[in-house]
């Protein structure tokens, strides 16, 4: 039996497809994969939904190669292995097969972090996917190119056939059969059908991000309300556990109607561009969300962010510049342009700071010394990074192709190029780093204490440090820090963010990537990076978790709100196209008062912040919370650039958003 046999025989579809064509192109190979994948994809059950599908029924697969929205395919050897010895298949064909899937995925798979991207959502509702096949057919690329995007498009427009047709079977409702017997092939008339469009493209996707709703929508709006569809669209975002969805700057009912649509849930993550014309009723609506325990909208700088990309990157045009929304937790994209990463690497400052203490802080006989070392170390280990993460690009585009992608990105199929391999109209990595107020408040402390007070030798500071003196603790406790509008430290924070953030726009494009760039997103990285850093001079203990955004350090922000958003507005944020995060914990009565939540996020913008997600809660709430999980379980916070339920986060991270500065104003 041939490998493709094999895996037929097992089940194993997306596998099969792969050896069936080896004599054609990696990217037809994985087409065909990928259609094949669609066609055996069967309608899940309808219960009544105003959406099809719902929920996350969608992705469930007992494969061992399965489609990913990220990653192209993933593998998992031990349910192959599983799979194969139960098939009752001579042992022969068993092995080579297994032999031959091992070796395909050691050569083709997934080499950085993540990925996330938002489709072209608004172009494949105004033209209709049918649109895409004959551009398919003008397209400048190969045959293999040509028929592998046209395999694709059939089996999704299959599979959409078969669930009309289920849907009709089932008596669904006629405005809902009526809708999935036309789109996405053909153009939405209808906000409905829009609705309808919008949602079948996430899960044809793969389930990743939302886009820019309320512009992709605008011209189908009639008056029409409905909020109650939008929030089933945002259940299935939350079954699914996927990220985000912008709204504005353009606003209109449907930015109100998705607003409301965002009460109580968890995601998707609301990314509302605010700009100083936006209405007082939004601000108004806003406030009410976040008190509604939906740590949902985060605002963002409009003008700030656009003139950050065009800055950052002028290639960008500036009709594209509109299209910015935050995919993933909020890693910087242009909706169905961009080729970008997801956190594809780590780098973690606060380990990096805490070695190059102990090896050098003893040879250093001044602060300065000690300084620009650090800031050289920086700099080689983050390219050195960075040249692992080029050659992982490249390397994807050599070996993984992305089928979904590269059909619901442009300029993919115009230009006959795979989405891995300079098909998108841009491309930009997306790296983060962790820690980086740790370091800001330790060097401020190692200034005080050793440089400029000489209240220790370099051995002693690094002897009582390890052992977590409690003395030297509460010195450290009382020297300047990050977060209380201190010029000082404010002016150090500054100088070494832009050491750390330079080395990306530095170094500028290489091959098919248009940038390098950096997020301050801390997602639930800030307890894994801790972990492994021992006790640092900004008074963290032995595996605490590091900082999880640009704000103060958790209890540190005692001079309140302002004070601490004046500091991280003096962050040079515009160099870290990735998006910097700043978490903001305030009392419900606070965004209650659409004039106060509307002062602190406007004065923060007006200073040059970027972005900024508000959890309105109390530390009563908070830890009854962490006594009663029973009595809480709907209690959502924000923790590193994204939201999640207090009572799935490990004991740590609970911790942690304890420790934050609850601000009264």
């Amino acid at each position: 039996m041939t490998c493709y046999e094999v895996f037929q025989k097992i089940g194993e579809v997306y596998a099969a497809e792969l050896f069936l064509h080896e004599d054609r192109s990696l990217f037809y190979r994985h087409c065909a994969a990928q259609a094949a994948w669609f066609d055996a994809m069967q309608p899940v059950a309808y219960n009544g939904e105003s959406l099809y599908p719902c929920g996350s029924a969608y992705l469930h697969s007992d494969c061992a190669v399965v489609s990913h929205y990220a990653k192209t395919y993933e593998y998992n050897d031990a349910r192959m292995t599983e799979k194969l010895s139960a098939s009752g298949l001579p042992d022969e064909d068993c092995a080579r097969a297994l032999d031959a899937i091992r070796s395909y995925w050691d050569k083709h798979h997934f080499p950085v972090g993540w990925l996330h991207g938002a489709p072209n959502y608004h172009c494949i509702i105004k033209e209709g996917l049918s649109s895409y096949r004959t551009r398919a057919y003008q397209t400048a690329g190969d045959d293999d190119f040509r028929d592998g995007v046209i395999l694709v498009l059939d089996a999704m427009e299959r599979y959409v056939s078969r669930s009309a047709a289920y849907l009709r079977s089932v008596e669904a409702s006629e405005d809902l059969c009526r809708a999935m017997e036309r789109v996405p092939f053909l153009p939405a008339e209808t906000y409905y059908e829009g609705l309808v469009a919008w949602n079948l493209i996430f899960y044809l996707d793969g389930c990743d991000n939302l886009g820019c709703l309320d512009r992709g929508l605008a011209h189908l709006y009639r008056g029409e309300d409905l909020t109650d569809v939008i929030g089933q669209l945002f259940a299935n975002i939350d079954a699914v556990g996927m990220w985000s969805c912008t709204l504005g700057p353009d606003y209109n009912e449907i930015t109100k109607q998705a607003l409301y649509a965002i009460r109580g849930r968890r995601r998707p993550l609301l990314e509302l561009r605010t700009t100083p014309e936006m209405p007082e009723d939004l601000w108004k609506i806003a406030g009410e969300m976040l008190t509604s325990g939906a740590t949902n909208p985060s605002f963002y700088n409009d003008r700030g962010i656009h003139d950050m990309m065009a800055e950052y990157l002028p290639k960008i045009a500036e009709e594209d510049l509109p299209l910015f929304c935050g995919c993933g937790c909020t890693e910087t994209n242009l909706e169905g342009l961009t080729r970008a990463g997801g956190t594809d690497d780590d780098l973690n400052l606060a380990k990096l700071f805490e070695e190059y203490l102990h090896e050098r802080l003893a040879s250093c006989e001044t602060f300065d010394s000690f300084y620009t070392g650090l800031c050289e170390t920086v700099r080689i280990r983050t390219n050195a990074m960075l040249d692992r993460l080029r050659d992982a690009y490249f390397y994807c585009a050599e070996h993984l192709p992305a089928p979904v992608r590269t059909i619901f990105i442009d300029d993919c199929i115009d230009r006959g190029l795979d989405y891995h391999a300079g098909g998108p109209r841009y491309t930009w990595t997306m790296n983060s780093n962790s820690g980086l107020i740790n370091v800001i408040d330790s060097l401020a402390a190692v200034r005080k204490l050793i440089y400029e007070e000489h209240r220790y030798t370099a051995e002693e500071f690094l002897s009582l440090l390890s052992a977590e003196d409690p003395a030297l603790y509460t010195q450290l406790a009382a020297c300047p820090c990050f977060g209380v509008d201190d010029a000082g430290t404010d002016a150090l924070a500054a100088d070494f963010a832009t050491h750390v953030y330079s080395v990306y726009k530095d170094r500028g494009s290489e091959g098919f990537i248009d940038a390098f760039t950096l997020t301050e997103h801390q997602f639930s990285r800030y307890e894994w990076a801790g972990r492994v850093v021992g006790p640092t001079p900004d008074g963290r203990h032995r595996g605490d978790p590091t900082c999880d955004s640009v704000a103060a350090l958790r209890g540190n922000a005692k001079k309140g709100p302002t004070a601490m958003l004046t500091s991280a507005a003096r962050l040079p944020q515009k160099l870290a196209m990735g998006m910097t995060v700043l978490n903001l914990t305030v009392a419900k009565r606070v965004v209650e008062n659409p004039v106060l939540l509307r002062a602190l996020v406007e004065g923060y913008f007006e200073q040059g912040g970027l972005q900024i997600q508000v959890t309105a809660t109390s530390a009563e709430e908070l830890q009854d919370a962490m006594e009663h999980p029973e009595a809480h379980d709907d209690l959502i916070v924000r923790v590193g650039g994204y939201s999640e339920y207090f009572n799935r986060l490990s004991p740590a991270l609970k911790a942690a958003v304890l420790e934050r500065n609850i601000h009264e104003v």
